[in-house]
């Protein structure tokens, strides 16, 4: 295996289909290296395409079009492919990867599919994110990565499933960077809350990236097991603050409606709310039509008319957040200086 000083004499070719929702991300990721590497130094950085050929039993062949031998290949998968298919796909195009001579593979998860099941926590299930860390980081598995980087994991722990080096990218910096420059109405009297109990550890992590002095709530949702009935709690002083909900996952948008309902009853002044993936699946648009806006990022495409039907609702780039990372993985540089 080469060492790391031969990998970082090697080319590097970022690969993404062209087809898909991805794409354009993989583009925005490919420019941002570039205006990386105008600034300092240059590593050598090219786009590639990864094509699909569909047959009619549903089965799939990617094919990678360029020739990666003895180049550091950057696959960006699309996180808004159905689940299963997300999943066999990044196994192909590693084995792919690894059948043509590559010298090193990083799979790029905008969003980890499957990171909702990172636990047992009910009898005969499977524990997905770990069978889908074990494909991609075993080498036994021939269709394994050197390694992975993703943003705004489900869980933390998630990061210990692998057995290669594993990346894991928080969006706040960024993200409270914007808001502070674009919406600083939102940080006046601001109070930052957790729309479950599970988030609470990253809503606090959020609102100490906006300041020291700010406080934050709970939503303590609780199930009446006989009519199946959810009541909220909010925990911590909500009257007459604007509020900010912050969760990793938005998919049905039950949770934060809910959550914004119960802090409206509270004396909430303002509902704002942020969350990394924008899913997007099912009744969200009734569901957040409550909160005052909603931002999110690009990493889970979203058609450009589902956005507009709510102005409301902000995409934030994470593309170039992907670029510095992939520059300094490649370069042997720290990320995590990024989030100090």
């Amino acid at each position: 295996m080469e060492s790391a000083k031969e990998l970082n004499n090697l080319e590097n070719i970022i690969l993404a289909d062209p087809k898909s929702n991805v794409w354009n991300f993989a583009v925005k990721v490919c420019d941002s290296i570039m205006k990386i590497e105008n600034e300092r130094s240059k590593i050598g950085f090219t786009m590639g395409e990864v094509e699909t050929k569909n047959f009619p039993d549903g089965e799939f062949e990617p094919r990678i079009i360029p020739n990666v031998r003895l180049k550091n290949v950057v696959y960006i998968q699309d996180s808004s492919k159905e689940p299963a298919r997300w999943w066999v796909e990044m196994m192909l195009v590693n084995n792919a990867a690894r059948r043509g001579s590559s010298a090193s593979v990083i799979d790029v998860l905008p969003y980890m599919r499957w990171s909702r099941s990172e636990k047992k926590d009910k009898p005969h299930i499977a524990i997905a994110s770990k069978v889908f860390a074990d494909t991609i980081s075993l080498s036994d598995s021939g269709a394994h990565a050197n390694r992975v980087i993703a943003l705004d994991l489900h869980a933390q722990a998630i990061q210990g499933f692998f057995n290669i080096p594993f990346d894991a990218l928080y969006s706040y910096p960024d993200v409270v960077g914007y808001i502070k420059t674009r919406h600083p109405e939102i940080i006046e009297n601001l109070i930052v809350v957790a729309p479950d109990t599970g988030s609470a550890e990253r809503t606090r992590a959020f609102a100490k990236r906006i300041g020291n002095n700010i406080d934050i709530a709970i939503i303590d949702k609780r199930r009446i097991s006989g009519e199946r009935v959810e009541v909220y709690h909010v925990v911590g002083d909500v009257e007459g603050k604007n509020c900010l909900l912050v969760d990793d996952i938005l998919s049905s948008g039950k949770t934060l409606g809910e959550a914004e309902i119960a802090l409206r009853k509270n004396g909430a002044k303002k509902v704002y709310a942020y969350a990394t993936h924008f899913v997007g699946s099912g009744n969200y648009m009734e569901n957040l039509k409550g909160l005052d806006r909603v931002l999110t990022t690009d990493t889970f495409y979203q058609p450009i008319k589902a956005i507009g039907d709510i102005e409301k609702i902000e995409v934030i780039s994470v593309a170039p957040l992907f670029a510095e990372a992939i520059y300094r993985a490649r370069k042997g540089e720290s990320i995590s200086e990024l989030f100090q």
